[in-house]
């Protein structure tokens, strides 16, 4: 297949705006990882009309879309009210109700990316490339192949002695009980996409997951390294690492907490994932313990808001429990989300964080629900440009 006449008029648009960035933005709409469905091409012009028609206002907007199905948009001077209203219309027409459950190229959970030309315009960039290669006659080309055993022991060396700093990144966890919202504490973690690109760019790493599990002491160990070399010049209240509680228990952990700033200190928060801890509980009480002996917060990571049927957290306690967002919240019967409105309620207990919150809607059921914590995708982007969260 060769580059469309399309993918060639953005290529042209990409240089042009990286010469004259400033006030401009561009969206990418991810087509290609939407549910497979039945007038793929008719959805497509619907939706670059009804874009077009959009933007009409704008003094400066172009629409175009690639062999992939994947659309892209440039533009300047349209509110992000009116942006981010248009970008979901285009992503219900193509999901539905479904929402994505792989990262996209910019290594967010998302149908689209709105991006600032002046910062992004180069991640743009590398992602339309992408898209391009793929396009290119390759007949041998072959999709990643998951993570061999030999694979395991190169990335085990990597992960113990590379600098892994621009692997790691952060997300920041937003406390919106005020009228102007604040950040409560920023999550590192180290992303497995970047790993995968920047070391074994022909392997899915996840793509043998049981394989994947083996690395977790070592990937613990690079978390607990990189977020040491990364948090000297912290300015935030708090922030929080994602380790296993073997990891929490170990002399790694203690040497790290040892290392760092006495500013820092009884800053941490420890995040935990759900099967982790259904797989160790006996090792929770310890840490708890740990944690409490060194005024650190505990978090909860991962859960469902259905999980609150079975989990009993309430007498573990945790300062903070994630829950992953799914549209399905907004149309859960009330004898349903009982259990869940429950846990919101016992303030006291646990304070509930609503996580990748990818959907608009998302604030306002926190609101109502009482949830006073969110992180995601769009809380980024509301807290940037200043709207109301």
């Amino acid at each position: 297949m060769r580059v469309t006449e399309s993918e060639r008029a953005f290529l042209h648009e990409l240089h042009a705006v990286k010469k004259d960035p400033l006030g401009k933005r561009i969206i990418h709409f991810f087509v290609s990882l939407a549910p497979t469905a039945g007038e793929t091409t008719s959805r497509i012009e619907n939706a670059k009309a009804f874009l077009k028609r959009s933007f009409a206002k704008s003094p400066y907007c172009n629409v175009f879309h690639a062999h992939n199905g994947d659309i892209f948009v440039t533009y300047s001077h349209v509110t992000i009210s009116d942006v981010l209203a248009a970008c979901n219309k285009v992503e219900k027409l193509f999901c539905e109700t479904a929402v994505l459950s792989v990262r996209n190229a910019y290594n967010e959970y998302g149908f689209y990316k709105v991006a600032d030309a002046v910062k992004d315009i180069d991640r743009v960039f590398a992602a339309f490339k992408t898209i391009i290669a793929d396009a290119q006659p390759e007949p041998e080309r072959l999709s990643k192949r998951p993570l061999t055993p030999e694979n395991l022991t190169f990335l085990s060396d990597k992960l113990r002695t590379a600098d892994l700093r621009s692997c790691i990144f952060n997300q920041p966890v937003y406390f919106i009980g005020n009228k102007v919202p604040s950040i409560e504490f920023l999550e590192f973690y180290i992303s497995t996409q970047q790993l995968e690109s920047v070391f074994l760019p022909e392997t899915n790493l996840l793509g043998n997951i049981w394989l994947f599990q083996a690395l977790k002491e070592d990937f613990d160990r690079a978390t607990l390294r990189t977020v040491a070399k990364e948090i000297t010049d912290y300015r935030h209240k708090s922030f929080s690492v994602n380790v296993g509680l073997g990891t929490i228990l170990g002399r790694e952990f203690t040497d790290f907490c040892d290392a760092l700033p006495s500013k820092l200190a009884g800053r941490i928060v420890l995040e935990i994932h759900k099967t982790d801890l259904v797989q160790n509980l006996s090792m929770m009480k310890d840490v708890r313990q740990f944690a409490d002996e060194h005024g650190m917060k505990v978090c909860i990571d991962g859960v469902d808001w259905r999980d609150f049927e079975v989990l009993c957290l309430e007498r573990l306690k945790p300062h903070y429990i994630k829950v992953v967002w799914h549209n399905d919240l907004l149309n859960a019967p009330p004898d349903e989300l009982g259990h869940f409105v429950t846990a919101v309620k016992a303030h006291e207990a646990s304070e509930i964080v609503l996580s990748r919150c990818d959907n608009p809607k998302a604030f306002p059921l926190a609101r109502t629900l009482g949830i006073r914590y969110v992180q995601g995708r769009l809380a980024d982007q509301f807290f940037k440009t200043g709207m109301a969260l």
